[in-house]
């Protein structure tokens, strides 16, 4: 009985905490980083980092790097948005979607040409996303107006 109860404790504990990891959340976006992540302060007065999900924006020392940044300024800085928290990435930072009175800010960076869609090891998760970007790079958006972009993994690996 004893080895049960401690198992039944455990296991309560356990489910407790993996809710307590992904929780959506409201906030107000108090920092935009980058074209890709933002610091947001939720009604608790903590703030989080959230690294959006699905997109990769060009990094700051790079072509759009900074018009990516400024254009999800534009969107979302002051701004109180809604997260759908979806992981923790290596760095711990949120990985998640924001939302802004439901537009989905995440997939508005892609369809306007201020971010690519996220590639792991080349596989893109998010099909829906991957149209947008076609559809982006198709109309020239953003830094599809540029005739040889340079993918941020790609221009991450170069610069090591």
């Amino acid at each position: 009985m004893y080895f049960f109860r401690k198992f039944l404790l455990s296991l309560v504990l356990s489910l407790i905490v993996i809710s307590q990891v992904q929780a959506d959340f409201n906030g107000k976006v108090v920092k935009v980083i980058d074209g890709d992540t933002v610091d947001i302060l939720t009604l608790k007065k903590q703030k989080i980092r959230v690294r959006l999900l699905d997109i990769d924006a060009p990094e700051s020392r790079q072509a759009y790097g900074n018009a990516s940044r400024k254009y999800l300024a534009s969107l979302i800085a002051g701004k109180n948005v809604f997260v759908q928290e979806s992981n923790k990435d290596i760095y711990q930072r949120t990985l998640g979607t924001i939302y802004l009175a439901k537009i989905n800010i995440n997939a508005k960076m892609v369809e306007n040409g201020f971010a690519w869609v996220y590639r792991y090891k080349g596989v893109v998760k998010n099909k829906d996303m991957l149209k947008l970007e076609s559809k982006a790079k198709q109309n020239k958006k953003g830094l599809w107006k540029d005739k040889h972009p340079i993918a941020p993994w790609e221009f991450r690996y170069r610069n090591k």
